[in-house]
């Protein structure tokens, strides 16, 4: 088996947006359209959120893009749940997103890690790391083909 599968589709990717969204923040309002796909594959970018006009919108939309190796099954939901809660806190923090802007600067001072840990997605950030540490590298061995 080659750990690819069908199941992990954009619309189940939303689901687990929405989840996340739900569970670690529930007072953040959704001031767009917001939508979540696979995206190509990279090495080191696991996710990425961009905002663009759109025909057809008011506003422009939110894109939140995930690495599409993140579709095999051998990567554990947890990593994609602790980059899907990476990108929303970009969202929160007014980055890509009608909110408003609160930092000068996405990652400065580790303000994302530290908001995740504040809405309790320590435990999360640490498994996708150990993951990352302990399994990846083989991981994109027998899966990055570039």
């Amino acid at each position: 088996m080659t750990g690819i599968t069908t199941t992990r589709t954009n619309t189940w990717l939303a689901s687990r947006l929405s989840d996340i969204h739900h569970a670690y923040f529930p007072e953040i309002p959704i001031k767009n359209t917001v939508l979540v796909r696979f995206g190509r594959t990279s090495k080191y970018r696991f996710g990425s959120i961009i905002s663009r006009e759109r025909k057809g919108y008011k506003k422009p939309v939110t894109y939140i893009t995930i690495n599409s190796l993140f579709r095999n099954e051998v990567v554990p939901e947890y990593v994609i749940d602790a980059t899907l809660a990476h990108e929303f806190v970009h969202y929160s923090h007014g980055f890509h997103s009608p909110l408003e802007q609160l930092y000068q600067y996405p990652h400065k001072g580790g303000i994302v890690n530290k908001e995740l840990r504040k809405r309790g997605v320590g435990e999360l950030l640490k498994q996708q790391r150990s993951w990352i540490k302990q399994k990846y590298p083989d991981f994109l061995r027998h899966y990055y083909h570039k």
